[in-house]
This record gives C-alpha cells, sequence and structure tokens, in this order.
C-alpha cells in the first residue's frame, strides 16, 4: 500500500521590527555601579546580554564595580525569532566598594584604596622563605603534586622584581621582573565565586624556563591559595603540565 505524504506547515510568525521594543538601561538611584534594566515590551520574553553573562528577567540588576564603559544588548523571543536592539553603552565613573568586601579582594590588594606587593618566592641563592620551592609540578587538578624544593633547572636563581595590585580609583595592575627584563601596568580582575584572576597589559611575575612553556599568563589562571600573606596561581605549560607559581607578599619576604 503506498501512502503520499504533505509537509507541515511550521511557518513562522512575522518578526517583530526592532523599533518596537521598549527597555531602559539606566544606573541605579542609590548605587551607580549598579545597571538596571527593565524590559517594557510586554507579554514577549527579553534576552538581555551584559557584561557578565545573559539575562531573561524582566527586571534585572547587574553590578560593575569598576569604572569603564560597558556595552548591552536588549532583545525579545517574537513569533519570528529573536529580534535586537541596537546596543546601548553605559560609561560608570567610580568604584564600587561595597562589591569588594570577599576576603579575596583584601588578601590580593590589602583592601578598598589599599594596594599590595608581591614577589616570586625564589631569592638570589635559589632560597625559598615560605614555600617549598618557587614552583610546584604536578598533572591535572594536581595529581601527583611534587614540590621540587629549587633547582637551576626548574628556573634561574635570581631577584625576579615584583608585581602589584591594588584598588585606588580602578583595579591597577604592574610588574616588574629583571629576569625577562620587563616592566609593564594595566589592569587586573579576580573572579572570586570561580576563585579566578585575569590582568590585561602586564603579566605576572614569573621565570622562562618553565614560564616559557606557558602560552596563556593573563587569562583567568586558577587561584589555588590566596593568604593575606601567600599566592598560589596555576599556569598550565603547553605539554600540559600544571604548574602552581608560589608567591608571597612584600612585607612577608622583607621580614622573614
Amino acid at each position: 500500500m503506498l501512502m503520499a505524504c504533505t509537509p507541515e506547515d511550521h511557518e513562522l510568525g512575522a518578526l517583530l521590527d526592532k523599533s518596537a521594543l521598549k527597555f531602559t538601561v539606566a544606573p541605579s538611584s542609590t548605587n551607580p555601579n549598579n545597571i538596571v534594566l527593565t524590559s517594557l515590551t510586554p507579554n514577549l520574553t527579553p534576552v538581555w546580554i551584559t557584561p557578565i553573562g545573559t539575562s531573561i528577567k524582566g527586571k534585572d540588576t547587574v553590578n560593575l564595580a569598576f569604572p569603564g564603559t560597558y556595552k548591552f544588548v536588549y532583545g525579545v523571543e517574537s513569533d519570528g525569532g529573536l529580534v535586537q536592539a541596537d546596543t546601548v553603552s553605559v560609561t560608570i565613573n567610580t568604584l564600587d566598594q561595597s562589591a569588594l568586601t570577599d576576603p579575596m579582594w583584601i588578601n590580593l590588594t590589602g583592601g578598598y584604596g589599599q594596594s599590595k606587593t608581591w614577589k616570586l618566592d625564589v631569592n638570589a641563592d635559589g632560597t625559598s622563605k615560605y614555600f617549598n620551592g618557587p614552583v610546584y609540578f604536578s598533572t591535572a587538578n594536581y595529581s601527583g603534586e611534587w614540590p621540587a624544593a629549587w633547582y637551576s633547572w626548574i628556573m634561574p636563581a635570581g631577584d625576579y622584581g615584583t608585581m602589584t595590585f591594588d584598588l585606588k580609583g580602578d583595579a591597577h595592575f604592574s610588574s616588574n621582573n629583571p629576569m625577562l627584563s620587563t616592566s609593564a601596568s594595566g589592569k587586573f580582575m579576580l573572579y572570586t565565586d570561580k576563585k579566578q584572576l585575569s590582568t590585561f597589559g602586564a603579566q605576572v611575575v614569573h621565570d622562562n624556563s618553565q614560564g616559557g612553556q606557558v602560552a596563556n599568563w593573563t587569562t583567568k589562571l586558577t587561584v589555588r591559595s590566596l593568604t593575606a600573606n601567600t599566592l598560589q596561581l596555576v599556569a598550565i605549560r603547553n605539554d600540559g603540565q600544571w604548574l602552581t607559581y608560589n608567591y608571597i607578599s612584600l612585607d612577608y619576604y622583607n621580614s622573614h
């Protein structure tokens, strides 16, 4: 028996014209670092693209702790599909002190309006003052970790300089590494929920022996541990080797 099939009709509805989109993007009256997003287009689900991710709430608030110009895109899911308005830019001129109270911010920088300087935990004699060497080796997730102490094949003994994080008006970062003849400054971001650190415009202090085999020294390094005097950052070598770099505060270095 033969049967004829008729294709189903899946025709979408009309695509909403973006001129029909109604919304506001505005700073909160109580905190200029809180940007309030309000969808005013009736009966349609909003789709917000913000600097910290997406949202489908009719009204939402995004906290942007640092000065800068940020971009937002508003859209809705209409019968004909997603339609988006033109990008909206918002300029923030203030640093939000209330967003920087997590202990990670305080330990890394000294707190709001302060700065803190760090050194790689090795000196010109090959001596480490807190950790068992300036770098630990491991496979993924710290499996089979080897705290190797210091050997010349790991990295040359020497003064690797300093790096400084501050929260004076913005999240500033600078590093000076005489072993690599580099000096630069820029900004940084600490992602406390994921325990990650990114720097922009300058790299954290490292060597060239192991660190020269790391492709990325700026974007979202894992913070393995952070106290008032110690900092451990994980970099992944090109061959997959995990490297935990050990730093101590300049105050600790000078007093021990």
